[in-house]
């Protein structure tokens, strides 16, 4: 499955589709905690998360993942979104919570 299709089906909204909008899903990682998700997160994962700080991004980046989905309905402020612009990266967000997401992308993928 690849971004967009998860987008489509999960009903997700886009705050910057990033360069791997259209990329292929690779499993899934859910946490919080910065320097789990660091060691976790594999290349092409989708990284379910409720942080909404600047640091997303750097992990993000560094492990490469596919998209990162803020879970909860979660404010995220303008300036990470206007950051994952300038950086290419995939930010999504859904109103529901971790455990839906993780039920519901791991149906799919």
């Amino acid at each position: 499955m690849k971004v967009n299709e998860l987008v489509q089906n999960l009903e997700l909204e886009v705050l910057c589709e990033g360069e791997s909008f259209f990329s292929d899903i690779d499993g899934c990682f859910a946490g919080d905690l910065l320097s789990l998700a660091m060691s976790n997160v594999r290349a092409g994962n989708v990284w379910i998360t409720v942080q909404t700080n600047m640091n997303i991004l750097g992990i993000a980046s560094l492990t490469e993942a596919s998209c990162t989905i803020v879970a909860n309905g979660m404010n995220i402020p303008d300036a990470v979104i206007e950051k994952a612009k300038e950086e290419n990266i995939c930010l999504l967000r859904s109103e529901k919570g971790m455990y839906e997401l993780c039920l519901s992308v791991g149906e799919l993928i």
